[in-house]
């Protein structure tokens, strides 16, 4: 049910030519939600049903909203973008409430506080129109309020005069329009002579000069300032993130260097954690209670359980970490990888689609793709699984307490069973019974002497190849020529 009685029309239809770049501007990310998601968001969680108003990049932006799967959400496509006034006339259609709110895409830090006091504002006074001001030292870009003899007029930047130029008053452009109000005079509304477009501001002086009530509302500038530059944008991420870090400060969560942290919106944190420097903690990520993270690693979409610790330069990709496991440094975990409890996954080691069990493993130098690795097992320094044979993945299964030698190569599909060993330096590529030692390496064989023969041969080159200038010693023991070494380049 719409207590509010409000129906919403979100502006998401330019081209924002300021960004410099071909994607739509409603479809960059800050803190890891994309822009047109943030007042959407905020509109759903009133229970406002919203219309989108979509012309550049339509498809783009109604995917993008549809993925996100929010409530009561229509599209109007604006072929021609001709201004504002055009725009929210495109979706008379869908005016089927009391109230109609407009507001643009790009206002991603408005609340839905502000826009439930815009409205509150709006029902109490029985205005024709309300709409939010705020005060900004640098106006560049903004449209100025303009006040005379008690009437409110909004002028767009390009057709202010110079001393009016000079207003720090500015429009944040949202507004509550009265629908009886919006549905007489929005056919009204003329092109500007300067740039031809139709300017929906236009409406706040018509409605005075018909001696209709006209409400504003003031907020501060950093809740509703808009996102026009690529500089913008990075401005409001800094104000969302500090939001963010704030709000993990007052539950525990200590940041060792706050301002080099990169956090998205979608995350927790447990309390007594400690977050390094420059640590990426990206959406869907979870941390537990008591852990610790170390300088520039970066986690997505993951799970670390209690008193865990990631050590510097990890990187941990669509995963789950048990409590109380050791990870890296720099070691690289992805594509559901799950690490359970007290196990260790040491520097330089990757897993991938692989599951490692309870205090086991794998401290140097590994990759462990494709498997499934029980309790208490080692992977020996250097251990890879060949799970690829160019075509298909194969799985590696490794049962209870089996310790697996230094630089094995462990050849998929291969099952260990439980309590074996292998050999240092092994190739395994048959399956290993429990309780066995699995030898799969070349004969070794020692050649008594040969060592001073070798060095009399090697010797015997050297003086040849000095005595021709036309000649070069190959120190594997054989000899080229200066013409040889010119093909070869």
């Amino acid at each position: 049910m719409n207590e509010l009685k409000t129906r919403a029309i979100v502006l998401a239809a330019g081209k924002a030519t300021r960004f410099k770049t071909k994607k739509s501007k409603v479809l960059f990310n800050i803190c890891g939600r994309t822009m047109i998601l943030y007042p959407l968001k905020a509109l759903e969680s009133l229970g406002i049903p919203t219309t989108v108003i979509v012309g550049y990049q339509a498809e783009e932006v109604k995917q993008e909203v549809q993925d996100a799967q929010i409530n009561q959400v229509t599209f109007v496509e604006q072929l021609d973008q001709q201004g504002t006034g055009h725009a929210v006339a495109c979706s008379a259609d869908t005016w089927d409430q009391e109230n109609i709110l407009v507001m643009s895409g790009d206002t991603p830090l408005v609340t839905s506080e502000h826009l439930r006091s815009l409205i509150f504002r709006h029902q109490e006074a029985q205005a024709a129109i309300t709409f939010v001001t705020t005060m900004v030292m640098d106006p560049t870009g903004y449209g100025r309020v303009i006040e005379e003899d008690g009437l409110m007029q909004i002028i767009e930047e390009k057709d202010c005069s110079d001393q009016q130029r000079r207003v720090i008053r500015v429009n944040a452009g949202i507004y509550v329009f009265s629908r009886e109000f919006l549905e007489k005079n929005i056919t009204k509304l003329a092109k500007s002579p300067v740039t031809g477009e139709i300017y929906l501001v236009d409406l706040i002086k018509m409605a005075g000069d018909s001696g209709l009530a006209v409400q504003a509302l003031s907020v501060p500038f950093d809740d509703v300032r808009g996102v026009n530059t690529l500089q913008e944008l990075w401005e409001v991420e800094q104000i969302k993130r500090s939001e963010l870090i704030k709000h993990w400060m007052l539950r525990g969560v200590r940041f060792e260097l706050a301002q080099s942290i990169h956090l998205d919106i979608d995350i927790e944190i447990g309390a007594g954690s400690f977050i390094g420097t420059g640590v990426h903690l990206l959406r869907g990520t979870k941390i537990g209670e008591e852990c610790f993270l170390g300088a520039f690693s970066i986690l997505a979409n993951s799970q670390v359980g209690d008193g865990s610790t990631v050590h510097s330069h990890s990187v941990i990709q669509d995963s789950s970490i048990g409590c109380n496991v050791h990870v890296g440094p720099f070691a690289r975990i992805r594509e559901n990888g799950v690490i359970g409890d007290n196990a260790e996954i040491g520097n330089f080691v990757e897993v991938k689609n692989s599951t490692i069990g309870d205090k086991s493993k794998a401290k140097h130098l590994s990759y462990i793709g494709d498997a499934h690795i029980g309790s208490q097992v080692n992977i020996g320094a250097g251990t890879i699984t060949c799970n690829y044979d160019g075509a298909r993945k194969y799985k590696t299964i490794i049962e209870d307490n089996v310790f697996v030698g230094s630089n094995n190569t462990l050849v998929a599909p291969l099952h260990i069973g439980k309590e074996s060993y292998t050999a240092a330096g092994s190739i395994i590529t048959k399956d290993v019974p429990s309780e066995s030692l699995a030898i799969g390496r070349a004969r070794q064989e020692n050649k008594i002497g040969y060592a001073r023969e070798l060095r009399e041969k090697l010797a015997s080159q050297k003086d040849l190849a000095n005595e021709d200038d036309d000649l070069s010693f190959n120190f594997r023991g054989a000899v080229k020529t200066k013409s040889d070494h010119k093909e070869h380049a």
